[in-house]
């Protein structure tokens, strides 16, 4: 199926510094909807969750000979995110247009290439509706570049997404009539599957292991389901965290490899914690408000974002130092830390500017 792109939420992160499970343990807790797209050199996949709850997935080989969905699936990325040379999308829609996706993955071809030249997509929609169809169209141009999907159940057209050239896809049922009475002016080519149709995609809501569903002990689950992460604090401070968590764990990953020894960057970290926690309390690591662990931050006190922004990179410049005193020797280490430091805030220097957050 050709699936829809939404609205860039985080874009070509890769796996050799995002931890797959934390990313989606993250968007659990923010109670997400949308999709996680991986690309790895022999496979593909998406992951489809629904205001936090992963709800289905797909794995495909890139010559097309196999194609897995389900729990199966979740289980494939798991497993291939552990390679270096994987990038990740993530996308948000609303929570129905993921639903509509993500129940339409098991299907069967029927029609493949149908052209406008031939086929008036009125009567095909006739044909259609006469038999109850269950599943969607694909419709390309004719130069075969992906255009968008028909979705139908009972034969009756429920539901459409075109994606332009550049930005997110529309959705639009709306827009069906247009597109069924302009279709052979503009010379289309569809392809037609089956779906079993109400049938509820094939994920248990039992997350594997390595997809923890369960924030920590010590975080309040009323702080959570009523407030959300930190929605107290404002939307602005569950973006940031979610920049400081990727560049915490990148950081923690080439510390690690560097020194071949787990554990090394998150001692240090936490040491500096200790270190800063007079002037910003906060981030006290016995106060139990801020906690790194596992490649996800789980944050529940109130701060402005501008000092926690502040406390945060103090932070990270006292550990990078730390580290560098503690591995003389290791010249290149300090070196990779600074440049992914950089670069990493680089990314998002336009968000932290909205903001109101200057780069270090």
């Amino acid at each position: 199926m050709i699936f829809p792109r939404g609205e860039v939420r985080h874009q070509n992160l890769l796996t050799a510094f995002t931890n797959l499970s934390a990313l989606i343990s993250t968007l659990n807790l923010e109670g997400f909807s949308g999709m996680v797209e991986a690309e790895f050199p022999n496979q593909s996949g998406a992951i489809f969750i629904r205001t936090g709850e992963v709800i289905n997935a797909e794995v495909k080989d890139k010559d097309g000979t196999k194609r897995t969905i389900g729990q199966e699936a979740l289980e494939m990325l798991l497993s291939l995110s552990s390679q270096k040379d994987g990038i990740l999308q993530v996308y948000q829609f609303q929570p129905e247009q993921v639903s509509i996706v993500a129940k339409n993955l098991q299907y069967e071809m029927v029609f493949q290439g149908l052209s406008t030249d031939f086929t008036r997509m009125d009567r095909l929609l006739i044909k259609l509706k006469e038999e109850g169809h269950h599943g969607f169209i694909e419709i390309l141009t004719k130069e075969n570049r992906p255009l968008g999907v028909l979705f139908l159940e009972g034969g009756e057209p429920i539901e459409l997404f075109i994606t332009p050239e550049s930005g997110p896809s529309i959705f639009g049922r709306k827009s069906i009539p247009t597109l069924v009475e302009n279709a052979n002016k503009q010379g289309l080519i569809f392809n037609v599957y089956k779906t079993p149709g109400g049938v509820s995609p094939k994920v248990s809501k039992e997350i594997p292991k390595e997809l923890p569903q369960e924030p920590a002990k010590d975080v309040p689950k009323e702080v959570l389901k009523e407030e959300g992460l930190v929605r107290k604090n404002g939307k602005d401070l569950e973006e940031v965290i979610f920049v400081l968590q990727d560049l915490l764990f990148n950081l923690e990953k080439i510390t690690d490899s560097f020194i071949h020894k787990g554990g090394t960057f998150l001692r240090a970290f936490k040491r500096s914690l200790v270190e800063r926690a007079e002037e910003f309390p906060f981030l006290d690591p016995f106060g139990g408000e801020f906690e790194y662990r596992e490649g996800v931050v789980r944050f529940t006190g109130v701060v402005e974002l501008g000092e926690f922004w502040k406390g945060m990179i103090q932070t990270l410049q006292t550990t990078l130092s730390r580290l560098e005193e503690e591995f003389p020797k290791n010249k290149m280490l300090p070196t990779k830390l600074r440049e992914e430091l950089d670069t990493h805030l680089e990314s998002f220097r336009e968000a932290l500017k909205r903001f109101g957050l200057d780069l270090p």
